[in-house]
């Protein structure tokens, strides 16, 4: 490739002009994915249950980066909510370009007393939801004929880790939905694609930092850290860029080798 046509390469990777909806976008993950896209161009409409949490934050990006962000307190978990959400999001910016699937919950016990309340609660948000936001955003984007749909995934996508029963289940659910609808939805140009964190310093990791899981983690992961949130802000750019026109169904660990191998630390 000669220089000339490395450097469009590149600039295929900026994201202005483009309206990209996060979702679970108030802190940890989902913030730092927000503000990778603001910072590369991108509108947003970033998603949350507190307003009063949201705005402040949508205050923030917008200064810094000059973009418009749009708050908009919504529990994705509830169809009804994800309709108004995505009419409000096309109303406000007349389109989405991308779609960041992320808002998820868990709750851990083990397998055998594990509820269905508990399995509807975490499932319903993790699964459930994401296919009805992405559905609903879906729908916007064949009209257009482009679009980019980003699910969070999980190394429970791939493993099992205990006591994370329906987490578990609903992660390993979104990366079959993310190759499906790759599948059904090339033909309108629209690129599925999955981010899988592997152990993310946030605040819903912060109990496994406090106890004999942290140097289980650590050993466990050939990087000899935990990862942050903004670890996750490159790829996230990549898969909502024009340079991933090419790239669909795919599941991308961001988690410092721990897939890679195995406790070879422990082992040295």
């Amino acid at each position: 490739m000669n220089q000339k046509s490395a450097i469009a390469t590149i600039q295929q990777f900026r994201l202005d002009g483009k309206v990209s909806l996060v979702t679970g976008a108030s802190r940890g993950i989902g913030l730092a994915m927000a503000e990778g896209l603001a910072g590369a161009g991108s509108d947003l409409v970033i998603v949350g249950r507190k307003q009063e949490t949201l705005e402040p934050i949508a205050e923030q990006i917008a200064e810094e980066t000059g973009n418009t962000v749009l708050p908009i307190q919504a529990d994705v978990g509830n169809l009804t909510e994800i309709d108004v959400l995505v009419a409000q999001t096309v109303e406000t910016f007349g389109k989405i370009d991308i779609l960041v699937n992320n808002a998820g919950v868990n709750v851990r016990n083990p397998a055998l007393d594990f509820t269905e309340e508990d399995w509807d609660f975490v499932t319903d948000v993790n699964l459930k939801g994401a296919f009805f936001l992405a559905k609903a955003c879906g729908n916007a984007m064949k009209e257009r004929k482009a679009g980019k749909v980003i699910n969070t995934l999980s190394l429970t996508s791939a493993i099992g880790l205990p006591t994370s029963v329906a987490y578990t289940a609903a992660k390993g659910g979104l990366l079959q939905l993310t190759k499906l609808l790759a599948v059904e939805w090339a033909e309108h140009n629209i690129q599925v694609n999955g981010i899988a964190p592997g152990f993310i310093r946030t605040e819903m990791t912060a109990p496994a930092r406090e106890d004999n899981r942290n140097e289980w983690i650590l050993n466990r992961t050939p990087a000899y850290r935990w990862g942050e949130p903004e670890d996750l802000a490159g790829l996230t750019v990549f898969f909502a860029s024009n340079a991933s026109d090419f790239v669909t169904g795919q599941m991308v660990f961001v988690d410092g080798g721990f897939m890679a191998g195995s406790d070879w630390r422990r082992r040295s």
